[in-house]
């Protein structure tokens, strides 16, 4: 179910970008904890760090815009399906589309928010964030499409070198 953007007054839409981002990090750090690959689990810790720095953007924001007010919201957020797998056994191909579903959302968000907000400085945040959230969507896309040629690619501790053919 996506949310309907132009329905959200700023500070609501803050609010539950705030969720989204808390619930992206809590995402990243499930899946750092399901894959053995290092080069996916750091993407994994690369990603949670992220999300935790657009928390404290999306803070900072908020407070400026809406001086006094509290920000905290646990009942919404963009991707409520991103919210339900923190609490089930999903699959890491299962995480990883929740998360590209989660990324790409944030993405639209993010630009949609930049076109309605006023104050030049807020449209920067929002165009920023939303460039931030593309970027993460291609790394797990990539990621995603590893774990889909190779079943077992987020299982390996380390790289196989089997198949790489060295000489003539």
């Amino acid at each position: 179910m996506k949310v309907d953007f132009s329905t959200l007054t700023v500070e609501e839409a803050l609010r539950m970008a705030f969720q989204a981002e808390i619930d992206s990090a809590k995402v990243y750090q499930k899946l750092g904890k399901h894959v053995q690959n290092f080069v996916m689990k750091e993407k994994m810790k690369f990603l949670q760090k992220e999300e935790k720095k657009h928390q404290q953007i999306v803070e900072a924001l908020f407070e400026k815009m809406f001086p006094n007010r509290n920000l905290a919201q646990k009942d919404k957020t963009l991707v409520p399906r991103l919210k339900l797998s923190l609490n089930d056994e999903s699959t890491v191909l299962e995480l990883l589309e929740l998360a590209m579903e989660a990324e790409k959302t944030a993405e639209e968000f993010y630009d949609y928010m930049s076109q309605e907000v006023v104050e030049r400085g807020a449209q920067e945040i929002f165009q920023y964030l939303s460039s931030m959230e593309h970027g993460h969507y291609s790394l797990l896309k990539g990621e995603y499409e590893l774990c889909l040629h190779d079943e077992q690619y987020y299982k390996r501790d380390d790289f196989q070198y089997d198949m790489v053919h060295v000489g003539p």
